[in-house]
């Protein structure tokens, strides 16, 4: 019975710590499915690649084929809120991540807060382009290291990645484990989007919870 016991409580630790489980609520939006492919804005370095060929989306799964370089983002704004996503490499490991508090105008890189998912870096934070945070402390690249070594999955496995944002606050978990804290943000609010920066991958169960 005790042995019971210690396995329930690590059971509901894991997930109380931050794993990607499905929220019951109304609320939820999964925004990866062939009908919601028009509710994104695509933002492309090469202007002559069309958007179809880099992103997309069927079924409630998002391939990036890792033609060129851009983003996509949301076409309306989000403030305090949880965004659950699966993203796993298909070819090699690379280089993305889950940009969010986009601000006007759109650009190659926005002015956003990027969660990495660079491989062997998932759950650095990077002040981009003006945007700050209490953390930041390196006047050069304004990245804030994940609190802890990479708990990644190996290539073509999936992981997740929970990300909080409450106020002016910032809390990213990856694969069940907290991996970033930020706090006093200089935006609290902002579009989400998602990065290709060249490698092939994909991403999955993406779901957005107001709080």
């Amino acid at each position: 019975m005790k042995s019971k016991l210690v396995a329930l409580l690590s059971v509901f630790l894991f997930i109380s710590s931050g794993a990607c489980i499905a929220q019951k609520s109304s609320k939820n939006i999964s925004l990866f499915t062939t009908a919601n492919a028009l509710k994104w804005e695509y933002v492309m370095k090469d202007k002559a690649v069309p958007a179809s060929e880099v992103f997309v989306m069927n079924d409630g799964l998002l391939q990036i084929t890792g033609v060129s370089t851009g983003y996509l983002r949301t076409k309306k704004t989000y403030t305090n809120y949880e965004l659950n996503v699966e993203w796993r490499w298909t070819k090699k490991p690379g280089n993305s991540g889950v940009l969010v508090h986009i601000q006007q105008k759109d650009s190659i890189w926005p002015v956003c807060y990027q969660v990495q998912q660079k491989a062997d870096a998932a759950g650095d934070i990077i002040c981009m382009n003006g945007l700050w945070a209490k953390e930041c402390t390196d006047s050069v690249k304004f990245t804030i290291k994940k609190l802890l070594p990479s708990n990644e999955k190996p290539l073509g496995e999936w992981n997740c990645m929970r990300i909080i944002c409450k106020k002016n606050t910032i809390k990213v978990y990856v694969n069940g484990i907290l991996q970033n804290s930020l706090t006093g943000l200089t935006a609290k609010k902002g579009y989400i989007g998602f990065q290709n920066e060249g490698t092939p991958l994909e991403f999955r169960k993406l779901t957005i919870v107001s709080k």
